[in-house]
């Protein structure tokens, strides 16, 4: 059964009128996906210090990224985890999940590098992908002055920010990059093809439906053209035996669970090692709403933990 605190969340929204409407623009949906994350998500994170880069991208462009670090940690060399966040890749940003990536760094007791991605309908498919991509190849560059360990990095997102992640996992050996050593992968988005019963499942009534999966696609994506993609369906992306070991914590009333189900079964009949932590009481986008529902946030600090665990598992450079 779905969490009370979560059935109590969405009657309040749809009381008041702020349930999804499919003709809201994409300036109201980000504004609204700000005030979901200050009021709902967590906040209040103390210990854990920041500072603002900027990532240079192939193309000539620049995107934003904040560093975490645990507070004290000055001249240490850290595993890092390089999170990108949800909004179906459309919105949200890095401000919006400050509380979520502070908790990871704390939690963990690692870095995050927290990325700005770049998002539709300004810059659609794959411009968020190859940010993504930049973002890695940047970390490890620089990993030296950033204070992180360019072996023990981990890459990881929700949702959107998941099949970004589960780009870098499965593509970065063709692009001449070093594979990250663990990916942390949040009810991920890696079938475009959009194959599996779930997307259909839930047409209404929870945080993610089928109806706002239309409405994510239709401004992030450049039509039917995109979905055969392979960045976009990462799911049947080669060579799925060499892909770095992962942690995917799913939630049972989420159009992606049967998609990221059948991910971590693809991996784990491959030989990688998978944790697959599902939720059954939980929705989609429970991340955003892990400050005043106790079992989100349970299952966010597992993940970290489980994360951060393996990463210091990993000889040192």
């Amino acid at each position: 059964m779905l969490d009370t605190r979560i059935r109590f969340l969405l009657w309040l929204a749809k009381k008041s009128g702020q349930s999804f409407n499919p003709k809201v623009s994409v300036r109201a949906m980000r504004a609204s996906y700000v005030q979901m994350n200050q009021r709902f998500g967590i906040k209040n994170v103390p210990g854990v210090e920041t500072r603002e880069c900027t990532i240079p991208t192939n193309d000539g462009a620049a995107i934003h990224a904040r560093l975490y670090r645990p507070a004290k940690t000055a001249g240490e060399t850290l595993p890092v985890l390089l999170y990108f966040h949800g909004g179906g890749y459309v919105i949200g940003d890095v401000d919006a999940y400050d509380g979520l990536t502070r908790f990871f760094a704390r939690e963990g007791r690692l870095a995050v590098l927290s990325v700005d991605y770049r998002l539709g309908p300004e810059d659609k498919f794959p411009s968020g992908f190859e940010d993504a991509f930049d973002s890695y190849a940047w970390l490890r560059a620089n990993a030296a002055e950033l204070g992180i360990d360019p072996r023990r990095i981990a890459v990881g997102g929700d949702s959107a920010g998941g099949g970004l992640s589960a780009g870098i996992a499965s593509f970065s050996e063709s692009r001449g990059l070093p594979p990250p050593a663990f990916a942390f992968l949040i009810y991920p988005s890696v079938d475009g093809r959009a194959r599996f019963p779930s997307r259909t499942r839930f047409p209404s009534g929870l945080p993610l439906t089928t109806e706002t999966i239309a409405w994510f696609t239709q401004h992030s994506t450049n039509g039917p053209e995109d979905f055969v993609k392979p960045l976009l369906v990462t799911l049947d992306a080669p060579n799925p035996e060499r892909h770095p070991p992962a942690y995917v914590l799913a939630a049972q009333y989420d159009p992606l669970v049967d998609e990221g189900y059948a991910y971590a079964n693809r991996l784990r009949e491959a030989g990688v090692p998978v944790t697959y932590d599902l939720r059954r009481t939980l929705p989609h986008a429970f991340v955003n709403l892990a400050g005043v529902v106790p079992e989100a946030k349970r299952a966010l600090a597992m993940g970290i933990r489980a994360t951060a665990e393996t990463l210091r598992g990993i000889p040192a450079q």
